[in-house]
């Protein structure tokens, strides 16, 4: 948490923070999106009443709530899967410190609210030995509890909508009646989700790249398993690969399922798909790789520690204090620093036609720009 604090605040907003922050601040009820659900949005509507805190850190009070749930929520998993103790703290620092979760713990983006429902979801399509005894009331209302974190984390990111009914119907030990009661919330909330639906099966699978070859589309695949590597280390995704077919049934549908996606979006587009896009699944290896905490030598967990925290610390340094030799275009942290003194790097990786237009909104208080955009993309 103190390093994710300190990112926080050492930190401009990022391209995509201030495009939602500038959704907040709309005078509409619901935040003028098409590209996403409205929860982030409304969440950031709500801590910007916080205004004894400085702007980075009432915005990012979201991701770091969320992080620390989902960090609490994946050790809990690999527990209910059988971890021991050794396994428990490896998920505890994959889950907390590889890059993508200290990068995804401190910057505000749909990922936390809808990993963090998966992974209850995960919790709950394989009850603990007490659940078949407990009263009836109390599973339904557990059921309950989940369909509207469920809804929450779809209305944050529509990854949920196909991976919450696949999970609930693969779970073990449930009734009919829990099985609706943990749908219910997500049909209801199926409407506000159906705009970001299309506009995400549009972005992942039919925005091909200029000039689109065979050869392109597997290059894109490779890059994309890549980034996976580099974001959470070979061995994590090796092991967790290796342990997996001794894993629940749903733990093994669910990362097949998001391979397929994954696979199927660099595939169709030639271009390598978003590396957050494969986090549903990476965080299932990540507990399959707990497993395997007990069978490790003193020797192999130094080296995994290591392989986790030295790359962090050093992306993290450099994101705080740029340093690394990196051009402007191959830098995905120059996009967090310059947008407060209106000298923002818009050609770095990562931002968007809107960036620009969104980090004034934010900054400068000049936002008829971002909200011309706004109405642009509903039309």
């Amino acid at each position: 948490m103190p390093l994710r604090l300190a990112l926080a605040l050492g930190t401009d907003l990022s391209p995509d923070e201030a495009y939602y922050l500038a959704a907040a601040r709309a005078p509409d009820l619901l935040p003028p999106l098409v590209d996403h659900p409205p929860l982030v949005p409304l969440l950031l509507r709500l801590v910007d009443r916080l205004g004894a805190l400085p702007l980075e850190l009432r915005v990012r009070l979201v991701p770091l709530a969320f992080s620390l749930g989902l960090s609490v929520a994946t050790v809990a998993l690999a527990r209910r899967r059988g971890a021991d103790s050794s396994g428990q703290n490896l998920a505890a620092w994959l889950s907390s410190f590889a890059l993508l979760p200290v990068a995804g713990g401190f910057v505000a983006t749909p990922d936390g609210p809808a990993l963090l429902a998966l992974v209850l979801a995960l919790l709950w399509a394989d009850p603990g030995p007490d659940a078949a005894t407990a009263p009836r009331a109390r599973r339904l209302a557990v059921a309950l509890a989940l369909g509207l974190a469920g809804a929450a984390g779809a209305l944050a990111k529509v990854v949920v909508l196909p991976l919450l009914p696949l999970v609930v119907l693969l779970a073990r030990g449930r009734h009919p009646g829990e099985r609706f009661l943990a749908l219910a919330p997500l049909a209801l909330a199926a409407p506000l989700l159906a705009p970001s639906l299309d506009f995400q099966l549009h972005h992942a699978y039919a925005q091909q790249a200029p000039t689109f070859t065979v050869l392109g589309a597997l290059e894109a695949l490779v890059a994309a398993a890549f980034a996976q590597a580099l974001l959470w280390t070979p061995w994590t995704l090796f092991h967790g690969a290796r342990h997996l077919r001794t894993a629940p049934l749903v733990d093994r549908a669910l990362v097949l399922c998001m391979t397929a996606l994954v696979a199927a979006s660099a595939l169709a587009r030639a271009v390598p798909p978003e590396p957050n896009w494969y986090a549903p699944s990476a965080l299932i290896l990540v507990v399959a790789c707990a497993r395997t905490g007990k069978d490790l030598a003193p020797r192999a967990r130094l080296a995994m520690l290591i392989a986790i925290l030295v790359p962090t610390a050093i992306a993290a340094a450099h994101t705080l204090h740029p340093f690394l030799p990196l051009p402007l275009r191959a830098d995905p942290t120059a996009r967090l620093h310059g947008w407060r003194d209106g000298d923002g790097p818009v050609h770095a990786p990562g931002v968007g036609p809107y960036a620009a237009a969104a980090e004034r909104c934010v900054y400068q208080n000049t936002c008829a720009e971002i909200n011309a955009y706004f109405r642009a993309l509903s039309e």
